[in-house]
């Protein structure tokens, strides 16, 4: 059921992101009051990364997963890291003949280990691989 929601919110965030792209910028931040001031809206984006403690990057791991999308299995990151954009499925350069079929999935703060998870991060910059998130949980 937490994972339908995670996915649920990662959905949502992508379909906001996506209206907002094309609806334009300047309309975006504010509205007008019934008195006739503008008023900055809530930043509903923020809102919901701040829900989601990182994201986890997860490959098929099957023969026919590309050696690109073997190394990014496994990578934690948190939710604003700049990385995070390059390295979005499905990847243009993955080399698998059945196509990327690789997932983020977004851990939101509720969930067990996920606090410690993320300070481990915030420690890495950002980003780490299995074995560093592994070997910060057993200290």
């Amino acid at each position: 059921m937490i994972r339908f929601l995670v996915l649920l919110i990662a959905v949502y965030i992508i379909y906001y992101l996506i209206k907002n792209r094309i609806k334009g910028r300047t309309a975006r931040n504010t509205y007008q009051t019934p008195q006739g001031r503008k008023e900055k809206k809530p930043d509903v984006v923020n809102t919901h990364l701040k829900e989601i403690a990182y994201v986890y990057y997860s490959s098929a791991k099957d023969d026919d997963t590309c050696d690109i999308c073997k190394t990014l299995d496994g990578s934690h990151l948190l939710p604003n890291h700049k990385m995070l954009h390059d390295i979005k499925p499905p990847h243009t350069d993955c080399k698998s003949p059945k196509g990327c079929r690789c997932t983020l999935v977004y851990v939101t703060r509720d969930e067990e280990g996920s606090g410690e998870i993320e300070s481990i991060l915030k420690r890495h910059s950002g980003m780490c691989d299995k074995q560093t998130i592994e070997r910060g949980l057993v200290r």
